[in-house]
């Protein structure tokens, strides 16, 4: 009997990974591609639709040829999305219309701006879809579109164009169709997601000049998305039962799937999240935002998100932009170095506001700060600094969490290549002062699209996944006393809030 295999795709902001894997749960073979990054302007961000979607195919390719599996033996395909990166293209051809904008684009700020200034709208958004009126979200990526590209406007009126997230684009390429889905938990980041009816929201579509028939046709996590077309897909025939946001696919991935679990991806930027159950948590006043994580058996699950939007792009420009350290092999020596050092004081402090501050700040306009520097101040001194800037800013979601909770969190699941510093992860771990879980797979994500894959098909149960022992982990304990990680944050929280009030003021 020929063995068969689950086909899970992880498209991601900087490029592709896709996961070969069998019964036992177990990655056969990975393939990593990447893609460009347009800048086009200061602030905006674009991909190539098409660059991607040749990108996945080529992955696709090698990961079947290395492994020496065959596309009849893949039985199932699942993807994880970008989550708020969207576009409009036409309807018959599936031609884009103009380039995709990215998650992190700030292109649609003076969009937002108005629209909060119609006083009755961000109460009236938050409530509906538990997400602040930011330009983040794909709502107003959308509105952008439809104001400033000709085409995109006179298709989009004729109905001959379609609005979406790259995830309904890329499904509707790889099954050769014209219909066109997303998952809940993928509208849920759009802003324009009712989370309360399970919904698109008309009245916030009317407000942003979107027509309801221009938007995919909403499914579950788990769901028909249709089937490959073999001549499209890598000679691939399977059905496509999987598609959700990366973020939750990475939960997914560490096994998160109890209210409470918490896991944090450092990524391009850091995303945290909680697992907060089968009903909504929504605080007007709360600083973290509400979204459906996944929805599969009927049941929707929930989650608190918090965001910060520079991570390892942080890191990046510490060696592109300022030359602190030529390449990332030298700074993991330097942090080798100051991990077995245990020396956790800095004179130099480093707010990550690259992109604006995220979670709890929500601060668009703000950019990122040294402070503290003096002659002496030297490269290692500033790239120890972004290093504990990124800790600082995710121990300020986590520790959002557990206000808004009142749930104490026990232990952070992390995962991506940023945790493979082992300074950054201790000195998290001191900051929080809870264990630091990392995952030795650096596939979170694809294992989470991979797991709900298995059980759709019937490969394994909810039950027997969280009993397999496919996840090693390495655990950083904290190392410095309850005063001095006070010591730590106090500092870091009076200098964050004064740079926030500082660019709320400018």
């Amino acid at each position: 009997m020929t063995e068969k295999f689950i086909l899970s795709i992880d498209q991601g902001t900087t490029g592709t990974k896709v996961l070969l894997i069998n019964k036992n749960a177990e990655i056969i073979e990975s393939v990593y591609k990447t893609h460009s990054q347009s800048y086009p302007q200061p602030g905006w961000i674009e991909h190539q639709p098409e660059e991607i979607w040749n990108s996945i195919k080529k992955a696709v390719e090698e990961a079947l040829e290395i492994s020496g599996i065959k596309g009849h033996q893949i039985v199932n395909v699942g993807i994880a999305n970008q989550g708020e990166t969207c576009l409009i293209w036409e309807k018959i051809s599936g031609t884009p219309l103009y380039p995709a904008i990215v998650w992190s684009c700030l292109r649609t700020e003076n969009i937002v701006n108005e629209w909060k200034r119609d006083g009755q709208w961000e109460r009236k958004v938050y409530d509906k879809t538990g997400l602040n009126i930011d330009s983040y979200f794909s709502a107003t990526k959308f509105k952008w579109l439809i104001d400033n590209v000709s085409d995109v406007n006179e298709k989009l009126s004729k109905g001959q164009a379609v609005c979406g997230t790259l995830d309904s684009w890329l499904i509707s390429k790889m099954t050769k169709d014209n219909k066109y889905f997303t998952d809940v938990s993928t509208a849920s980041r759009t802003m324009l997601y009712n989370i309360h009816t399970g919904s698109w929201d008309e009245e916030i579509l009317n407000y942003l000049g979107i027509e309801l028939e221009n938007m995919p046709k909403l499914l579950d996590t788990v769901d028909d998305f249709g089937m490959t077309d073999p001549g499209a897909f890598c000679g691939i025939q399977a059905p496509v039962s999987v598609s959700l946001v990366d973020q939750p696919a990475a939960l997914y991935g560490h096994k998160c799937l109890n209210t409470g679990d918490v896991k944090a991806t450092y990524g391009t930027g850091s995303f945290i999240y909680m697992n907060v159950g089968n009903e909504p948590k929504l605080d007007y006043q709360s600083s973290l935002l509400s979204s459906v994580t996944w929805k599969k058996d009927g049941q929707t699950t929930y989650s608190l998100d918090g965001t910060v939007y520079s991570a390892g792009s942080a890191i990046d420009w510490g060696k592109n932009g300022l030359d602190l350290y030529s390449t990332i092999e030298e700074l993991q020596e330097w942090s080798q170095r100051w991990y077995q050092e245990m020396n956790f004081d800095s004179e130099v402090t480093f707010i990550p506001a690259l992109s604006g501050l995220g979670t709890p700040y929500w601060n668009s306009e703000a950019r990122g700060v040294f402070l503290g520097m003096t002659a002496k101040t030297n490269k290692e001194d500033m790239a120890k600094a972004i290093l504990e800037g990124v800790a600082h800013r995710v121990a300020d979601v986590v520790h959002a969490f557990e206000k808004e909770t009142a749930i104490k969190i026990e232990y952070l699941n992390v995962d991506g290549k940023l945790t493979q510093n082992p300074y950054i992860m201790q000195y998290q771990a001191n900051l929080l002062g809870i264990p630091v879980k990392v995952n030795k797979t650096v596939e979170t994500t694809g294992k989470g699209v991979g797991y709900l894959l298995g059980e759709a098909i019937g490969w394994w149960q909810t039950k027997e996944l969280l009993k397999m022992d496919d996840n090693e982990k390495t655990i950083y304990k904290p190392q410095v006393t309850p005063q001095h990680r006070n010591i730590l944050r106090n500092r870091w929280e009076k200098v964050t809030h004064a740079i926030d009030s500082l660019y709320q003021d400018l």
